[in-house]
């Protein structure tokens, strides 16, 4: 297919290339930018693909795109993506946009047969016999004017995108699936999905759970404080306070300077710089909302070598299944969903259903809710496993 490809750098024409596409019943795109260096990326370029057209969009000097913002969030609009959880999160962090009407070719992959997350290049070559250029990874999509080379690599990025869409759907029809990946894209649609969880690496952090009460407080505090500053001055968390040092922090803490002059890890200047705040976290008292988190943390499985090995079976009889079927094993349930499934760590239930609880069956659906227990019965030839309240596997 033959594109005509438009640079948008102008106010006026950007305005009719999205009179153009209100018009269509869809379109594809993808996004340049640079996360590295901000707190909140910086969106650099957009690639959309529509019939005979390729519109790049200049998104430093057409930097209110809010008008590209209500077409993807027209129901009547088809989107197609290549892994566009990140496009859909920057712009949502950048102007609110909730998503709908959504068709991603990665997700689709992983229905047919792909490992997920599978890269683009490798599904345009296998599905259309096209071998893509090395990838543009290193462009600073900053620079103006943009580097012609890289335009082209931006170009490739979407310019398949439609055959895609045909070829992963045709196959999806046939094996019946067409429901399953639309509703898996559905969780993209919901504007709960791009809700920040001010504590959720602090929460997902085993080290948590090695700490006391007060000790718990202040680790919850310090990780928000640090996500609360990287936002404030726009930069990555990573700038304000190393992750690696946090725990250094939580035990010295409590000795104050003395206990961080010790510290032969942490740079002086960072905690001499922040030491007055990281006090005030420490010695004010917990709030009611803080001590009903950490009362709702689950305590720690204790260790369980039988349970430890029944779990790992079932996740690889999971993992079976999934090859049987062509399914991506990553798609179904991810190994760190599994982790806290087997851990009871917040699993999320709703990952037993739909598709998945269609795709396990009924049988291992409600012994994985139930988390019962196996048995293994070995025979001279074979063994057979069964699951209790079930029936053998």
């Amino acid at each position: 297919m033959k594109y005509q490809v438009h640079f948008l750098d102008k106010p006026a024409a950007f305005e009719r290339a999205m009179d153009e596409l209100a018009t269509c019943p869809w379109f594809g795109f993808d996004t340049e930018f640079i996360g590295e260096k901000t707190f909140v990326p910086v969106l650099c370029l957009v690639q959309i693909v529509v019939e005979q057209h390729i519109y790049l969009v200049d998104a430093l000097r057409l930097p209110d795109l809010r008008r590209f913002g209500q077409l993807i969030e027209n129901e009547a609009i088809l989107k197609i993506t290549h892994a566009g959880d990140n496009d859909y999160r920057l712009l949502n962090m950048l102007y609110g946009i909730v998503p709908s009407n959504t068709f991603d070719t990665q997700l689709a992959a992983g229905f047919v047969g792909y490992n997920y997350p599978a890269s683009f290049a490798k599904i345009v070559e296998r599905e259309l016999r096209i071998s893509l250029a090395k990838s543009h990874t290193v462009t600073n999509w900053e620079a103006r004017p943009i580097d012609p080379k890289a335009l082209e690599y931006a170009v490739e990025d979407v310019k398949y995108l439609p055959a895609l869409y045909h070829k992963l759907t045709h196959k999806l029809r046939l094996l019946r699936r067409e429901a399953w990946v639309r509703e898996e894209s559905r969780k993209w649609e919901q504007p709960d999905y791009y809700q920040s969880e001010p504590y959720k690496e602090a929460l997902n952090s085993d080290y948590l759970h090695q700490l006391d009460f007060r000790e718990k407080v202040f680790f919850l505090r310090l990780h928000r404080w640090r996500r609360d500053k990287a936002q404030q001055l726009n930069v990555p968390k990573e700038s304000v306070l190393q992750s690696r040092h946090i725990s250094s922090i939580v035990k010295a803490v409590k000795g104050g300077q003395n206990a961080f002059k010790a510290n032969r890890v942490l740079h002086e200047g960072i905690w001499r710089r922040h030491l007055i705040e990281w006090e005030a976290l420490w010695k004010t008292p917990p709030t009611d909302e803080e001590k009903a988190l950490i009362e709702s943390l689950p305590t720690p499985a204790p260790d369980d070598p039988e349970r430890e090995w029944a779990m790992e079976l079932l996740y690889h009889l999971v993992r079976y299944r999934c090859l049987e079927h062509e399914i991506s094993p990553a798609l179904l349930l991810p190994r760190g969903d599994f982790n806290r499934l087997k851990n009871g760590h917040g699993f999320d239930p709703t990952l037993l259903e739909g598709w998945r609880a269609e795709l396990l069956g009924e049988p291992l659906v409600r012994w994985l809710r139930s988390q019962g227990t196996l048995s293994v019965e070995w025979q001279a030839q074979s063994c057979t496993l069964y699951m209790k309240g079930g029936r053998p596997s």
